[in-house]
């Protein structure tokens, strides 16, 4: 019965294909889908992660737009997909042409392909002096300027794991996330409280902050939990950002956006104290004090830490011991030159002392508790080429990333970046650009990227090579490795669009042959086919092939692993858009795995991976019943006839259905 599932869902959407203009109206075609952006930017990673970090920092910025007729050229880069030369067009149409009367004014720029305007689009806005005329006039009304937005959610396996069973876990299924922002004129609030599954306290988790902006000098303040990005991400960063992916050129350069109020439900890697930046242009300095608190286990002989285990998880005794066990400290100073002609520099400085010393089980890992690092980074414009780079000292060696972009016209772009992570170089909060995103250390990498927008379609391609010169946690020797990606996303049609993605990774690995360790070359290939049918603004079909293969020569492994899915998004009245899909997969073993990431609820973007065979489904609902309130709604269903357990440890499940139901609102006051 289950095979014959998905014929009767893949005749379903045949016949929508061809009665669709008979059921669905045109409507405005720049509806903006945060899914299919980050679909060009991120590929599909080898392992689960939950990736709704990024997801928040794109919905920010979709909340609050850059203004088309202020925006410098580090304002416009933080727009995805968009470089330095597609800023500097913008910035020349405004200071030659006009200024911008509209946002719809963007499609006048005739330097810029309509690809790139509709990119633009959703992320920009015109603040007229008619509007603020009227806000000036209406400041004594108290709430005229206030506004507030309230998410909660709810999301709970229907089946029952074996922690539950165990008596192991102390609280009860679900996962509960309720988050509150609030803007006042220049001031803002948020607060976010929320629980994982097995977990007792419904806070377990919570964060706040208190922030001030464009009060004469001080341009920025927040006092609470804040996160920290600067130059290219060696020294400081937040606990997300963009790594390689099927845009050859955008995710090379941070974009960095100095202090920011903490959003997010992640809870590792964020400050909580005070932060402030004050603004005496050309120069902007910032600012930063924080003491908190982070999951630690301790060795209760040493007193030292062992690990500071990242999943934020406290469901069990041993997990809840180590729930904020330790304390970090951390604090420093920013000087920044702000030139968007020609330069952007900057220096920074910072302290972080821990309260216990980390015991080190290498000559290069952390060891002691106090750390500091001195930083310098550079963001240079020159006509056609973009220079941009930051070296870092740790009081023991210096790490540095070089990067340059060459514009050689609109339609033909090139990257090249050098990175050199010494084996001795340690960093607690750096997330830089590498073949171990978020890991500073013990890597030496070349990376060439190009972007061409052919007469056959846009063309990305990239070739990364990277050695690790020092033993990591599974190699106890130094190993090399190479990563080549092609895609090509075409559009024979106004309604069709086409993807056609390969990439291969070698790397050297070791592993156990006769009883002793050896290094064996491991290559992973995957290849990718994607067709995109956008029927109407109230109807988009997706349908995937992909197949993976992971080969080790010298052990005569060589599997395979494939998916192919098909979803649909449809809008049958104005409020309600549902998005479905059906993956059939299979793969020898959990090395051949293959993921995708999947529509969520708003806010929410993980992928996942399948291995073994069987079927997943899932179902997105979203209604918004008024301007103020949305409800949205995803049932998702992985089925593997073939097993009699899915997953394992205290995640166990003793069938072979994994389903979950997810509920979430968002209220605008």
């Amino acid at each position: 019965m289950m095979r014959l599932i998905p014929c009767k869902i893949f005749l379903l959407f045949f016949v929508i294909i061809l009665f669709q203009n008979n059921l669905f109206s045109q409507a405005d075609s720049l509806q903006i889908n945060i899914q299919e952006i980050i679909d060009e930017l991120l590929q599909e990673p080898s392992t689960e992660v939950d990736n709704s970090d990024l997801y928040e920092k794109i919905e920010d910025l979709l909340n609050n737009p850059i203004d088309l007729n202020k925006a410098n050229i580090t304002d416009f880069q933080q727009i995805p997909t968009i470089d330095f030369l597609t800023a500097k067009e913008i910035i020349n149409y405004r200071n030659n042409v006009r200024k911008f009367k509209y946002k719809g004014d963007i499609f006048l720029i005739k330097s810029l392909t309509n690809e790139q305007k509709k990119r633009i689009f959703p992320f920009v806005t015109v603040k007229r002096k008619k509007e603020q005329t009227i806000k000036k006039e209406k400041i004594n009304e108290p709430f005229y300027k206030a506004q507030f937005k309230i998410r909660s959610r709810i999301i709970s396996d229907l089946q029952t794991r074996k922690g539950f069973i165990d008596g192991k876990f102390s609280g009860s299924k679900p996962k509960i996330y309720n988050r509150l922002l609030g803007t006042y004129s220049n001031y803002s609030i948020g607060i976010l409280i929320e629980k994982d599954p097995g977990e007792k306290s419904i806070n377990d988790l919570n964060t706040f902050f208190i922030q001030a902006k464009d009060n004469g000098y001080l341009t920025n303040l927040i006092v609470g939990d804040y996160t920290l990005e600067f130059g290219q991400g060696l020294a400081l960063w937040s606990p997300y950002g963009f790594a390689k992916g099927a845009d050859a050129i955008y995710p090379v350069k941070k974009k960095n956006r100095n202090i920011k109020p903490y959003k997010s439900a992640n809870e590792n890697n964020f400050f909580r104290g005070i932060a402030a930046t004050i603004n005496f242009s050309p120069y902007r300095l910032s600012a930063f004090y924080s003491s908190n608190k982070f999951d630690a286990n301790i060795d209760s002989v040493t007193n030292e830490i062992i690990s500071a285990p990242i999943d934020g998880l406290h469901r069990t005794t041993t997990e809840i011991r180590k729930r904020k066990s330790a304390k970090e400290t951390f604090k420093g100073i920013r000087l920044d030159y702000i030139n968007n002609e020609s330069i952007n520099a900057g220096i920074l400085y910072y302290n972080a002392n821990f309260s216990n010393s980390f015991l080190s089980s290498s000559i290069f890992d952390l060891n002691g508790n106090n750390f500091n690092y001195f930083s310098f980074y550079y963001d240079i414009f020159l006509k056609k080429i973009n220079i941009f780079g930051e070296s870092v000292y740790n009081g023991t060696s210096i790490a540095s990333i070089i990067n340059m972009q060459f514009s050689i016209s609109k339609n033909f772009k090139w990257v090249t970046s050098v990175r050199n992570y010494p084996r001795n170089f340690t960093n607690i909060h750096g997330f830089s650009f590498g073949e171990k995103p978020g890991t500073v250390s013990n890597e030496f990498g070349i990376y060439n990227g190009i972007k061409w927008n052919s007469p056959i379609g846009l063309i990305d391609i990239y070739y990364d090579q990277f050695k690790f010169p020092f033993s990591t946690f599974s190699n106890p020797v130094s190993t090399q490795g190479d990563e080549f990606l092609i895609n090509l996303r075409t559009k024979p049609s106004r309604k069709i669009e086409t993807v056609i993605r390969y990439k291969i990774e070698n790397k050297e690995i070791t592993k156990k042959i006769n009883g002793t360790l050896q290094i064996v070359d491991r290559k992973r290939q995957n290849l990718r086919g994607e067709l995109i049918y956008k029927a109407s603004s109230t109807l988009r079909l997706r349908s995937r092939f992909e197949i993976t293969n992971y080969k080790i020569s010298q052990l005569g492994i060589n599997e395979f692993g494939y998916l192919i899915f098909q979803d649909m998004r449809i809008k049958p009245f104005r409020n309600l858009t549902i998005t479905s899909r059906i993956i059939l997969f299979n793969s020898d073993s959990f090395n051949s795995s293959v993921y995708e990431y999947e529509y969520d609820l708003q806010g929410i973007l993980s992928n996942v991976g399948l291995s073994g065979s069987g079927i997943r489904w899932y179902i997105v609902g979203n209604y918004r019943f008024t301007n103020f309130l949305k409800i949205s709604l995803k049932y998702a269903e992985t089925y593997k006839p073939d097993e009699k357990q899915l997953s394992s440890g205290e995640a166990l499940l003793y069938n072979n259905v994994d389903n979950r139901l997810s509920l979430q609102l968002d209220l605008i006051l």
